[in-house]
């Protein structure tokens, strides 16, 4: 089930001043969907539940079954994610983390997978090429890998990353 933190929602909801217009609101929500879905889940195995097709859709994540999918690019979002996934006792990816340079080694620590890329795709992702991700964010010294990646690979493809694994170039 994938969700999107901070630039994404505020650009998608706030021009047309619906919520989320701030990271906190959009933060909120997502907070009051999942204690929606804890509520709905037992009053469903209770027999109370009366059929919500969107609740029935988060399910899946409030089991474990699957991961919470969240598009995050500042470290501020990455830790509101990684806040909310322990909140919740969710399965979590972190999915673009494109400040995840910054922050290698507290995501390290964290455990949850981190998928960096693609980076070279829009207008808006450059302070992620800037990172230099492949050489220097990223680095066995946090857990994470670096081989198979090279400065004319990282310049001449989209680039992913995993903290738990190798950067693919």
């Amino acid at each position: 089930m994938k969700c999107a933190f901070g630039e994404n929602p505020k650009t998608s909801y706030g021009g047309s001043k619906k919520a989320p217009v701030t990271r906190m609101a959009n933060a909120a929500l997502l907070r009051d969907l999942l204690f929606k879905t804890k509520k709905y889940l037992a009053d469903k195995e209770s027999g109370k539940a009366v059929y919500d097709m969107k609740l029935e859709a988060m399910i899946p994540v409030i089991k474990r079954e699957i991961p919470l999918k969240a598009h995050v690019h500042r470290a501020d979002d990455i830790f509101t994610a990684i806040r909310i996934a322990k909140e919740f006792d969710l399965k979590l990816t972190l999915d673009h983390c494109t400040d995840g340079a910054l922050i290698a080694d507290e995501l390290a620590k964290e455990g949850y997978p981190a998928l960096v890329g693609p980076v070279f795709t829009a207008k808006k992702e450059k302070r992620a090429c800037s990172q230099e991700l492949c050489h220097r964010g990223y680095s066995s010294q946090s857990g994470c890998a670096d081989k198979h990646c090279n400065r004319q690979s990282c310049y001449s493809h989209r680039t992913f990353a995993s903290v738990r694994g190798t950067v693919y170039c």
